[in-house]
């Protein structure tokens, strides 16, 4: 009876997992976002150009994916891996000396108060209202306290970053998919239009990667399978914890490791599932008490000025910018808390969830969500040009890279690139085996697709989960050598 259930809960997954690929698979043939991010109209046949390019190579790989396995599995590994890290250090310093930004907007209030709390141990007011970004300041105090609170050393560490989870990105392929796997992932990720164009822009979306890669490192053994034991479990919990504490849409990393735990835990070890949660509302809750022990953050403001969980839910739902930030909540939001209690807050923002919900309609709320998943999942740039465009120091460099030739060329490289790897995700879907580290990207999956609906969204917010895309495609166009993932070769 027991295994049935299990079989059940499997096959669920399965098919909401099948659903929500093939709609974003659906989506992004007909949807394309990158040139939005600029504010430019898409040019005429450029989806239609992409998406044959894609079409065609998506067909060459998967034709000829025993010969690129064979190819790739005969490469020296450690040369090919120093080899391709090195060409992504090369692409990331010199996207930060080419076309670096002057800090504004939530990076630019980072990287600022990072400085000041070095400098002065003071910090700015901007984190009385959004506390959810203070472990990040925290991180890049202690290393301008070790170092210089240099904008340079702050990028520096975020290349650093993103080498690293590249790295990681090859050892978890190799360990799951077997090499050649992993050098498809590392290369892909090398060649990752985000990683190397977010270089410069020192904030959670990249940050965040080594919170999701590094506990799957811990739990993934050297055969690939799910590591049971409590040490490894708890210092895991222990990262995706914080991870959450960095950005809030990690949380489903530790909610898709629960259900992993659940699914794949034997007899009472089910029981471990509960370790992620207990974790999780330890280190929140000893982080919190720190911040306001050191004086970090004052309590009282902060429980005053700080944005209410609904406020976000509330600008999800903004119809004129598709649930993308809208200045306009933020002022409905700043003026109550000043006027009301955050308990009157929270409620008037349910009242307007309502009412925004109601206004569009059955018909409108199916349009509405369309567009916005569009808005999220069909963007290549995963929203990076757009980043930085915004005061760049060389406003010259930045012209050149996105005017009108070589601009269709840098959108044709993040679209093809972007459609390729959904591609992936849909040949992924003949994976119908168990395997923990699978159902734990199917259920991430799923989970930043539904939290996207409820939740103020922007492309730039998949840059979390992006390793999980990359690695799960790379095993969907070439399975694994030994063929436990490749039902062709059964």
């Amino acid at each position: 009876m027991g295994s049935r259930i299990f079989h059940f809960l499997h096959r669920f997954i399965f098919y909401i997992f099948f659903a929500v690929i093939l709609l974003l698979v659906g989506l992004n043939i007909f949807m394309s976002r990158g040139y939005s991010t600029l504010s430019v109209e898409t040019p005429a046949y450029f989806n239609l150009i992409t998406l044959m390019i894609s079409v065609l190579l998506a067909v060459l790989v998967y034709r000829f994916r025993r010969h690129l396995l064979e190819f790739l599995g005969k490469i020296p590994r450690i040369y090919a891996v120093i080899g391709l890290l090195g060409v992504s250090l090369i692409l990331q310093l010199l996207t930060i000396k080419q076309l670096n930004v002057n800090p504004t907007w939530d990076f630019g209030a980072i990287v600022d108060s990072a400085k000041l709390f070095v400098e002065k141990g003071e910090i700015g007011d901007y984190f009385t209202i959004y506390p959810n970004n203070i472990l990040l300041v925290c991180i890049l105090a202690v290393i301008g306290k070790l170092t210089t609170p240099a904008l340079l050393v702050f990028q520096l560490f975020n290349v650093m970053i993103i080498t690293i989870s590249q790295y990681l990105i090859f050892r978890i392929a190799s360990k799951v998919a077997g090499k050649a796997v992993g050098m498809a992932s590392l290369l892909v990720s090398v060649l990752f239009f985000p990683y190397f164009f977010y270089a410069p822009v020192v904030y959670t979306d990249t940050i965040s990667l080594i919170f999701l890669l590094l506990p799957l490192q811990i739990l993934i053994n050297k055969d690939g399978k799910l590591r049971g034991d409590l040490l490894a479990i708890i210092t895991a919990s222990v990262i995706f914890s914080f991870g959450m504490l960095l950005k809030g849409s990690l949380i489903i990393f530790t909610i898709a490791f629960t259900i992993v735990l659940f699914l794949y835990m034997k007899k009472w070890k089910k029981l471990y599932m509960l370790i992620p949660f207990i974790i999780l509302l330890i280190v929140k809750t000893l982080f919190t008490s720190g911040i306001y022990q050191l004086g970090i953050l004052d309590k009282e403001t902060v429980e005053k000025r700080s944005m209410p969980v609904t406020h976000w839910m509330v600008m999800g739902q903004n119809e004129d910018r598709f649930g993308k930030y809208a200045q306009t909540d933020v002022d409905f939001t700043t003026n109550l808390l000043k006027e009301y209690p955050r308990e009157e807050v929270t409620e008037a923002h349910i009242n307007e969830l309502k009412n925004r919900l109601a206004d569009k309609g059955l018909a409108g709320n199916i349009a509405f969500n369309i567009e916005k998943i569009g808005h999220t999942w069909t963007d290549g740039t995963y929203y990076s040009l757009n980043k930085l465009r915004r005061y760049p120091v060389h406003p010259e460099n930045f012209q050149r890279l996105t005017d009108y030739k070589s601009g269709h060329v840098v959108q044709g490289y993040a679209r093809v690139q972007h459609l390729l790897l959904f591609f992936g995700l849909l040949l992924a879907l003949r994976f119908k085996g168990n395997h923990p580290f699978i159902s734990f990207i199917t259920l991430s999956i799923i989970g930043f697709f539904l939290f996207f609906i409820l939740w103020e969204t922007r492309s730039r917010y998949l840059v979390s989960l992006t390793p999980l895309i990359i690695m799960l495609s790379c095993m969907g166009y070439l399975g694994r050598r030994d063929g436990s993932l490749d039902p062709d070769s059964q």
